[in-house]
């Protein structure tokens, strides 16, 4: 967990096998909902995949008495994941989704399930006593997950807050938070490689955080992105 951690063990992997191409960064992440968007609000078990923006870090920032100036460098992921990655999206547009075929390969045999519905509680930002409803998304089948794409933010901290959270969201377009994209990204950047960042989400980085979906999270991103590597035509040797 950490930065600085997945920078090291990047550079490691990248050292050992210098042929490789593009690395993928697979997990799960805190999700950024926005409640008064139906179409931008990011739920429990959905995946949100790093776009052209990549990954922002938000750390990474200056700080003076009156303010707060972010630093970050842009770090754009690899271009053919990123067309990958929208070529899939053109797919859902048409009803397909192969990527739902592998979630169940990846739980079922172990006889888990996705967990309730009944569990994805949403509170409200400035009072953790009082819950928010979800809004109705047309967009969105009852038990199946959305996959959105769009900046993720990343730092080497644990955010509870959603506050911060929500700052995040309203600054940079961020849809999930995490702790090693950007050590992918600069390790990535450095090699002159390419990267991608694939996360299932599993709380909403406030104070009901606990563990009930991050298994299931887990599973969705990584049942995703077999999906986007079968998809992609084999490189050319």
């Amino acid at each position: 967990m950490g930065n600085n951690i997945a920078a090291i063990r990047a550079s490691l992997l990248l050292n050992d096998f210098p042929d490789i191409k593009s690395v993928i960064m697979v997990g799960i992440a805190g999700g950024i909902p926005h409640s008064e968007k139906p179409d931008d609000h990011v739920r429990l078990g959905d995946i949100v995949i790093s776009n052209e923006k990549g990954v922002i870090q938000y750390d990474f920032d200056k700080e003076t008495i009156t303010e707060n100036i972010h630093r970050h460098p842009p770090r754009p992921p690899s271009a053919s994941l990123i067309e990958g990655v929208r070529l899939l999206q053109v797919e859902e547009l048409e009803g397909e989704k192969p990527w739902l075929k592998f979630i169940d390969q990846a739980l079922l045999p172990q006889g888990q399930q996705r967990p309730s519905s009944k569990t994805d509680i949403l509170v409200s930002s400035t009072n953790p006593d009082q819950m928010v409803e979800h809004p109705q998304d047309p967009k969105r089948k009852n038990g199946e997950l959305r996959v959105f794409i769009a900046p993720i933010a990343s730092a080497n901290k644990l955010l509870k807050n959603p506050i911060k959270r929500d700052q995040l969201r309203d600054k940079f377009g961020v849809k999930a938070v995490e702790m090693e994209g950007s050590g992918i990204a600069d390790t990535s950047w450095n090699y002159e490689i390419g990267y991608l960042v694939v996360r299932g989400i599993c709380d909403y980085c406030d104070s009901k955080k606990n563990d009930d979906w991050r298994s299931y999270a887990a599973a969705i991103a990584a049942a995703y992105t077999r999906a986007l590597l079968e998809s992609m035509p084999a490189p050319k040797s």
